[in-house]
């Protein structure tokens, strides 16, 4: 056969695959049909409300400037599975290179 018509030819889908999709189709459709602008006007009251209630907790960060992406000058620790991880490779990595 040639490229172009392997690429053409789909399986046909099973009785179990459109059963799925038409479910998650309705359950779709069924979300769509809430989001209304009233819907939307509601739950940003909710979040203003939400905000106003917690404000006592806030912290003002005036002295500190915050981006998205800080080149890592303020990354994360190392958790106890990837320092172990660290270990393990650097390890075999010496055996490795003591065998060679």
């Amino acid at each position: 056969m040639r490229e172009n018509s392997k690429k053409n030819m789909i399986a046909e889908e099973s009785p179990k695959t459109r059963k799925a999709r038409e479910k998650l189709k309705r359950q779709m459709d069924a979300y769509e049909k809430k989001i209304t602008p009233q819907a939307l006007e509601k739950k940003t009251i909710e979040i203003h409300r939400w905000i106003a209630r917690h404000a006592s907790n806030r912290i003002v960060l005036r002295s500190k400037t915050i981006s998205l992406f800080d080149e890592n000058q303020n990354a994360a620790d190392l958790s106890e599975k990837v320092s172990s991880l660290a270990e393990q490779l650097k390890s075999q990595l010496t055996v490795f290179t003591a065998n060679c």
